[in-house]
């Protein structure tokens, strides 16, 4: 139907003008046909022209088809017949009959020019929209069709089922939004499967169509841009810019959570503090430049290693952290050592002074000792351990 009113509203006015005319004409002819003239009833049957031309050709063809409606009824099927003939009976009708057509031509125009702000909204290729019943697709914007990939043609008609990345989400959305309760959109963001088997996030939002419950209204957002700048800046602030391993304020989070389940469980949970050994004598002699390149290196060798569960974090300058979850003083001990002595045999290459360094490290260990044991009291007896380590030598495990 817009479509059809779209079509009919490119048209050159002149033309709109004879389709009005062409439909009054055609009431007229059925006023003849259907019934006798002197069954009164003069404009019954201009109605349906009135309204069309409204509706299709504009104010302008619509008000024609009026007046000559309301000029044909009154010469042809009022008496005295064919002709004008003025009588004070026939102020009621006539009144009656541009009453109704005025009403007409304004809720038509108020039709027409809401219809055209829906289309705006609806009909664009910022905002996905699509009309479902009982989750399949009866109708769908071009929108759709841009954040998915398909044609509106391969959409409509199509389960829903089809474009969800994970069957499971199509599950819960279901339990979750249905039966969609009018006046109560549900809104969620989950990621749908487009046309050549890409992921997309998108953000939806649906509410029930007042006059039938089996239909709803979505409008679809497109967030993935969104969805990977909020995955970069969480990348960010969870991780060391230099080293790529977690941050500080990461690190602790994940210690919380580990102590918390090692504490419920009475698993082992261990802490390793480590330091690069006269790190400052690097950045002296060599710059600043091969300092990071060793600290890149010894995170590289940790994430090597330690395993996926282990979390290791820099925590500033050359001192790292490391969070072994299931390990107890003994084993903690053991990959304190391994982790020494693999940092000790490795060398770094420094291509700016083509030489190459070989760097030690000293390692503070502890582990949880009682149920009331914390975080920050692991990471201080840890660091006691640590600064012993230094104060002996460095380049040696010590233990809490």
């Amino acid at each position: 139907m817009f479509n059809l009113n779209d079509k009919f509203n490119k048209l050159n006015l002149y033309y709109r003008i004879a389709i009005a005319l062409c439909l009054f004409a055609f009431a007229l002819f059925c006023r003849f046909t259907l019934m006798p003239q002197s069954a009164g009833g003069p404009y019954v049957t201009f109605y349906p022209a009135i309204i069309i031309s409204f509706y299709f050709c504009g104010a302008l063809s619509g008000t024609l088809v009026a007046v000559l409606s309301c000029l044909a009824g009154i010469y042809y099927f009022v008496p005295p017949y064919h002709q004008f003939y003025f009588d004070i009976k026939l102020v009621p009708s006539v009144v009656f009959f541009t009453i109704t057509s005025a009403l007409i031509g304004v809720f038509t125009s108020l039709l027409l020019r809401h219809i055209e702000e829906l289309k705006i909204v609806l009909d664009n290729e910022l905002i996905g929209s699509m009309m479902l019943k009982n989750r399949k697709i009866i109708w769908c914007n071009r929108g759709m069709s841009k954040i998915l990939g398909y044609t509106q043609a391969e959409l409509v008609g199509a389960s829903t089922k089809m474009l969800y990345a994970n069957a499971s989400k199509y599950d819960e959305i279901g339990q979750d939004a249905y039966p969609v309760q009018h006046g109560k959109p549900y809104r969620t963001q989950f990621e749908m499967r487009k046309s050549n088997s890409q992921k997309v996030w998108v953000d939806i939002s649906g509410a029930a169509i007042a006059y039938d419950p089996t239909l709803t209204l979505w409008l679809v957002s497109d967030i993935s841009k969104l969805k990977s700048l909020e995955e970069e800046l969480s990348h960010q602030v969870n991780h060391d810019f230099l080293t790529g391993l977690s941050s500080r304020s990461w690190f602790m989070r994940q210690a919380e959570i580990e102590l918390h389940r090692a504490l419920r469980y009475n698993n082992p949970l261990s802490i390793i503090m480590m330091d690069i050994d006269f790190f400052k004598r690097i950045n002296d002699t060599h710059g600043h430049q091969a300092g990071d390149m060793v600290l890149k290196n010894v995170a590289e060798l940790c994430r090597h290693m330690l395993r996926d569960s282990d979390v290791c974090g820099r925590l500033g300058g050359e001192e790292f952290a490391l969070l072994l979850p299931e390990t107890d003083k003994h084993q903690v001990l053991e990959v304190s050592e391994r982790l020494r002595v693999g940092i000790e045999k490795a060398k770094i290459t420094l291509p700016m002074d083509e030489i190459t360094l070989q760097i030690t490290v000293s390692l503070g260990v502890s582990s949880i000792t009682n149920g009331a044991d914390t975080v920050d009291a692991m990471i201080a007896r840890a660091d006691k351990a640590l600064y012993d380590a230094k104060n002996a030598g460095r380049n040696r495990v010590y233990s809490a």
